[in-house]
């Protein structure tokens, strides 16, 4: 790949990058908000079959 394969490459990059649609701070929050609830959810599920498995653990110990 010479000189005018990244040139045009970059100029590629460049006209992609263009047509990107940013979303808008709404929709930004509704999605960081999902996120967080999701992995509040995740976690608790976890600590809770962590804590199952442990609790059975024991009793076969």
């Amino acid at each position: 790949m010479g000189v005018a394969g990244v040139s045009k490459f970059f100029g590629e990059v460049r006209a992609e990058a263009r047509k990107v649609v940013w979303p808008e701070r709404k929709e930004t929050m509704q999605a960081t908000l999902m996120v967080v609830v999701m992995v509040l959810f995740l976690s608790l599920f976890l600590w809770i079959v962590d804590s199952g498995f442990s609790a059975l653990v024991k009793l076969v110990i």
